[in-house]
Order: structure tokens, then sequence, then C-alpha cells
């Protein structure tokens, strides 16, 4: 049996309530900690796209928080799943493991009904254990 569907979730309030008051930790702490007007060009360069980024996290932590109502991401959690049996053709790796034994059954048969010799049947056997098995 197999488990098919989809299952959608996001992230929990309290969580992005949570990432919403350390996103806005690190803009304090940015803003009070550095001094932008002794930055090299590539320093300030980098601290707009970091500040970008932060802001664009407290966007989003806060539409998720538990002071908005409205979420960002899948407002439904789909749980559509159902059992499904598997298909009845073996995969080919059991397939080939199969093809082996069989072959080997057969031989051993061959063997015990008289129809080959010893030194016939471990040759033969040795053939089909030195064939490649797939692994």
């Amino acid at each position: 049996m197999r488990l098919r569907g989809t299952s959608k979730t996001k992230e929990s309030k309290y969580n992005s309530t949570v990432g919403l008051f350390i996103s806005l930790g690190m803009l304090i702490v940015v803003f009070m900690a550095f001094d932008f007007s002794e930055m090299h060009g590539a320093g300030k360069v980098f601290m707009v796209f970091w500040v970008g980024g932060v802001c664009a996290q407290v966007y989003q932590s806060y539409r998720n928080s538990i002071f908005s109502n409205k979420s960002l991401h899948h407002e439904e959690t789909d749980h559509d799943l159902q059992l499904e049996a598997m298909q009845s053709r073996p995969p080919e790796k059991v397939k080939k493991e199969n093809d082996f034994a069989v072959k080997l059954r057969s031989l051993e048969q061959l063997y015990l009904d008289g129809l080959l010799t010893t030194a016939e049947y471990e040759a033969k056997r040795k053939d089909i254990l030195d064939e490649d098995w797939g692994r």
C-alpha cells in the first residue's frame, strides 16, 4: 500500500511572531551599531540589500503572525491523502533476483533428476552466480 495525495502547510502564527520580533531586533541593531557615513561603497550596497531582505522578512512574518488575520502562505491545509495499492508487477531489481532464483532452482532440479553430472551442475551454477545481478 502507498499513501498518495498532497499536504500543504504553513508556518504557525507563533513561529511567525517570534520571527517578526527577531527581524525587528536585527533592524534596530543594524541602524544603531553601524555608521553608514564611514562605510565603503560596496559595504553600503551590501547593507541596502541586507536591510531590504530583513524588511521583506518583517513583512512576511507580520502577515503570518498573531497580529494579522491574513496570511501570505496557503490558507488551507489539504490532507486529501488516500491509500493506494501498489502495482502487482514487481520492480525490475526484484524481477532480476527472481530470475536468478528460478535459474538456480531449475538447474538444481535437472541435477536431482540425474540429467546433469556433478561437474556440469557446478560449472553451470558458477556461471549463473557470476552473472551481473544488477547490484
